[in-house]
């Protein structure tokens, strides 16, 4: 993989409301020596809604950034975990069924041939785990973190490739070798509540409220992710779930690329922490 060039997919999140993942995740590759092209002229992955409405339109979607890499001659790598899990799915889907991706302009590309990569994947490498090793200046040895998968990143297994679906541990190596400790919890793998934080916000909530329950319960002063929809919803409802708990609830949530370039010493990795709703400053001040 490290050998292969690879066309970043950025997703609407991350030129959205998941802007500080897009920031740190293109800070950290950078510092790592490890710069990506931007997949040109990328469109909407169909997210969650398109799958559940639309199964075909979805695939096509997806098979377009699939298309759009594969002339660019390169693989894809994506960071959203939703983005991730529906391009690995298309591509599954078109090599069994290459005749649902028909678009004008790309009869001679075929996007079953892309490989689909996640960042965390790419970063696990041995040789990108080496080269974060020599660049760890600012060890975050104060943090307990809950690294939070959610259900999108690893299941079903079938078609994603990041990390074992039932106890992943890529997250937790990259962190314990940025300095911070990580705690063993059921709930890494639970899901969140998705988008139902806005429909069934009342589920959502107590669906939250049991990751945030056995994160605490743990030991962990901060949860981790590398979704945009779960860092949304774990940050912003923190008030809710508190009222759900029966206590106060002020627990940052980060992506794990903002903690990648915090312990890197990347200049200017702070400024990402502002675009948070709960203060992560209880946290961050006390890493070295």
């Amino acid at each position: 993989m490290d050998s292969k060039r690879l066309a970043f997919f950025p997703g609407c999140s991350l030129d959205g409301t998941g802007r500080e993942y897009g920031h740190s995740t293109l800070a950290v590759l950078e510092a790592l020596g490890r710069p990506v092209e931007i997949l040109e002229d990328w469109n909407c992955c169909g997210a969650t809604a398109a799958r559940g409405i639309d199964l075909g339109l979805s695939v096509r979607l997806s098979g377009r950034n699939l298309a759009l890499s594969a002339r660019q001659g390169c693989d894809v790598m994506v960071a959203c975990a939703a983005c991730y899990n529906n391009m690995a799915f298309a591509r599954d889907h078109l090599a069994k069924c290459p005749e649902d991706f028909s678009e004008p302009g790309f009869e001679q590309v075929r996007p079953e041939s892309v490989e689909v990569h996640h960042l965390l994947s790419v970063l696990s490498s041995d040789k990108m785990l080496e080269a974060v090793s020599s660049r760890i200046s600012n060890p975050l040895d104060d943090m307990v973190l809950a690294c939070y998968y959610g259900c999108l990143l690893v299941r079903p297994g079938s078609y994603t490739q990041v990390d074992d679906r039932e106890n992943p541990q890529l997250m937790d190596k990259m962190m314990k070798l940025c300095g911070a400790k990580t705690v063993d919890w059921s709930y890494k793998t639970d899901c969140c509540g998705g988008s139902a934080s806005l429909t069934r916000k009342e589920s959502a909530i107590k669906l939250m409220s049991r990751i945030f329950n056995d994160a605490i319960g743990r030991g962990a002063n901060a949860i981790v992710t590398a979704c945009p929809l779960c860092h949304m919803n774990l940050d912003a409802f923190q008030r809710d779930v508190g009222a759900e708990m029966g206590k106060d609830l002020s627990m940052p949530v980060f992506y794990f690329t903002e903690l990648m370039a915090l312990a890197m010493g990347i200049e200017g990795a702070a400024k990402w922490f502002k675009g948070h709703l709960t203060s992560p400053a209880p946290v961050v001040r006390n890493c070295r």
